[in-house]
């Protein structure tokens, strides 16, 4: 019998989630066990943009993300979604590390189309650019697509009992959803607010079953032994000067990756958090976070300091991405005067 999710479906609610390893075999994160029970789809008929995604946790020796492997569909004698349906899948790093996939950053993705729908096959969309981790890090992988009419779209394993011992706990599956209405066209979900679709991004247990039953969908990672990134920060120490109040300077800081894998940027870290205060970071040449710093390659970043105090200011600011924590550190300083350049 084919499971469907239907525009009634309940938000999402807050969760007690379980977070563990789910690495189970040799470059490969899976939580299906192979063979799909059911396959999901969206009624009635319309025009729909669906969300369908796994969270992952990184494990040690596997942190770089190549493909992402997804089936498609429910049985072969049903009404699947067409082989050549485009589609686009993503990797999205969890930013507050919370389990949620509401407004969470895309580090990668990939297109393709559909393959092999109504069938218990994988396939492979390769990343633009493989995504690199820290073991431990959760992670989000999964499809948006565009499609028409009420087909079974996404394959989903209900029983996981044919290949994976312990099978992974509850609430490692998520899906979100728009429509058309009469008066309003569809709008494709955006992968970085998943939180802000028609149906918001919700856990499968909830938004398909109520929360009496769970899911995994078919959607598998491949994965590899990465090089490492070797972030240079140049200056480390930026002294910003003696600025009057009410006038500003401006200081340009390098970052370069002399190592043999992607140094992902995922945020600046303020130490004391200076959000109200004289400094700010512009993204001159890198853009803003997340971006990539691909091996043997550099981009700048800008800061600004404007005093509304005179006295010393000092933050330190802390580079967080693929790399150990506190290891990618710059200071910023300034003094805040009246007349710093003196009287006429």
């Amino acid at each position: 019998m084919c499971a469907t999710a239907t525009r009634s479906t309940r938000l999402l609610t807050p969760l007690l989630l379980a977070l563990c390893g789910s690495a189970s075999a040799i470059d490969e994160y899976r939580l299906d066990d192979g063979v799909k029970e059911s396959g999901i789809g969206l009624q009635p008929a319309n025009d729909y943009s669906l969300a369908w995604l796994n969270r992952f946790v990184i494990q040690s020796g596997h942190e770089t993300i190549h493909a992402v492997n997804v089936a498609f569909g429910g049985s072969l004698a049903g009404t699947n979604i067409p082989n050549g349906t485009p589609l686009t899948v993503y990797v999205w790093y969890d930013a507050n590390q919370d389990g949620a996939p509401d407004h969470d950053p895309v580090i990668a993705s990939g297109t393709g189309v559909v393959a092999n729908s109504g069938s218990n096959a994988l396939t492979s969309y390769a990343l633009t650019q493989p995504a690199t981790f820290q073991p431990g890090d959760i992670i989000f992988a999964g499809v948006i697509i565009t499609y028409s009419g009420n087909p079974q779209v996404a394959s989903i394993d209900t029983d996981g009992i044919d290949g994976i011992n312990p099978y992974p706990p509850a609430d490692h599956s998520f899906i979100a959803s728009n429509w058309a209405t009469s008066s309003v066209p569809l709008s494709p979900i955006d992968p970085a607010h998943l939180a802000w679709a028609q149906n918001p991004v919700n856990t499968v247990r909830n938004a398909l079953y109520g929360g009496n039953a769970d899911g995994n969908w078919m959607i598998r990672l491949n994965a590899s032994t990465p090089g490492a990134p070797l972030p240079v920060v140049t200056p480390t120490a930026i002294d910003m000067g003696d600025i009057d109040m009410g006038t500003s300077s401006l200081a340009t800081i390098n970052l370069a990756n002399v190592g043999t894998a992607t140094w992902q940027v995922l945020l600046y870290v303020p130490m004391p958090d200076p959000t109200s205060g004289p400094f700010e970071l512009l993204p001159g040449t890198c853009g803003l976070p997340p971006f990539q710093v691909s091996p043997g390659t550099s981009c700048d970043i800008e800061a600004t300091f404007a005093p509304v105090r005179h006295g010393s200011h000092v933050v330190s600011v802390e580079i967080a991405g693929n790399t150990p924590p506190g290891t990618v550190m710059f200071t910023l300083k300034g003094i805040g005067s009246i007349f710093a350049s003196g009287f006429e």
